[in-house]
């Protein structure tokens, strides 16, 4: 029986990084006034881009391009903007130059919608620049990862789903929807992320499969491991 398999991905998620959603932020974790006030700052800024027409293109244009990326590439998407599932989560507070514009920060955008009659949570990383914003679209769900841990972990997946029946190298995997499985990442005492579980359901070769994912944040990045005896084909 195969071990599970591990990736250490360095440099993801080991920096205490915040990950604070706007309807946890009553209960922020930090006390410090100077940090409660950049996120209350970062959220005025967030709620006003989210209404934005240009903002919203952009992120159905993200939404799109994940879109693409699957076998039922569905031409026409259906995003609803102003559902109560809305959510967006802060990952670094948004920094202003001395003019009042934006330089820095990162929120995640999670949208409900549906494209080809399959319903889905998607998410966009939003990352902001001195030359604007850059829209990264992510995996749908609850996948607590950003974009390159989320790669990593389906670099894992594939490699896995290999062994299974039926499975050929050749066939393209791609994500269908994650969960996560427990409680989130919450930021230790030693400054980085605790542990956390996931559940994704990828599609490969006309098959999908529910695959259990464990990740382990420590000094030198975040250990992936996936568990290769829960993974389930439906």
């Amino acid at each position: 029986m195969k071990n599970p398999s591990k990736c250490l991905c360095e440099g993801l998620f080991v920096s205490a990084g915040l990950l604070l959603a706007f309807f946890l932020s009553a209960s922020l974790h930090a006390q410090d006034d100077a940090l409660r006030a950049k996120i209350m700052a970062s959220r005025e800024f967030v709620i006003k881009q989210a209404a934005a027409t240009e903002f919203r293109d952009s992120i159905r244009k993200s939404i799109i391009e994940y879109e693409k990326g699957l076998s039922t590439h569905c031409k026409t998407i259906d995003v609803e903007f102003d559902s109560a599932a809305v959510r967006i989560r802060i990952q670094v507070p948004i920094e202003m130059d001395q003019k009042g514009i934006p330089i820095s920060g990162r929120w995640k955008e999670s949208v409900p919608g549906a494209a080809c009659n399959e319903k889905r949570m998607y998410n966009v990383q939003v990352d902001v620049s001195k030359k604007g914003l850059h829209f990264t679209p992510t995996y749908p769900g609850s996948a607590q990862g950003d974009p390159e841990l989320q790669r990593d972990t389906l670099r894992n997946i594939e490699l896995d789903l290999t062994m299974m029946p039926g499975v050929k190298r050749s066939c393209h995997a791609e994500v269908l929807d994650t969960r996560l499985v427990g409680s989130e990442a919450k930021v230790l005492d030693n400054g980085f992320l605790s542990s956390w579980n996931e559940s994704w359901d990828v599609r490969t070769c006309d098959k999908t499969f529910t695959v259990p994912v464990k990740y382990i944040p420590d000094a030198k990045g975040t250990a992936i491991s996936v568990a290769f005896n829960g993974i389930e084909a439906h």
